[in-house]
């Protein structure tokens, strides 16, 4: 099942671009927050049809749980949602700064 380019923008939501995630970079795996719905191969899919250059070498999915917290209104619980951390075989994706 080939994706289109429009539904690969929507299993995609944005890189996780942190202190750890940039480390991962180093070896190759990058860090994505993804539709809560998507499972590997839809965004193996979308990874390779958003970076031709790229092949996927393996997906690990994490699911990342809202903690709730006190405001003035009252406790309030984020929305939950779903990472994955990309290896990819070689190369390097350019939507990440250089290490």
């Amino acid at each position: 099942m080939a994706l289109k380019s429009s539904k690969a923008v929507y299993i995609i939501k944005r890189p996780i671009i942190t202190e750890k995630s940039t480390n991962m970079s180093e070896m190759s795996k990058f860090t994505f927050e993804v539709d809560a719905h998507a499972n590997k191969f839809q965004i193996k899919e979308a990874i390779e049809e958003l970076f031709p250059d790229v092949k996927v070498k393996k997906i690990n999915i994490a699911k990342m749980f809202g903690s709730s917290r006190r405001s003035v209104k009252g406790r309030t619980k984020p929305k939950d949602g779903k990472k994955a951390i990309v290896t990819i075989d070689g190369g390097h994706i350019k939507y990440f700064p250089e290490v």
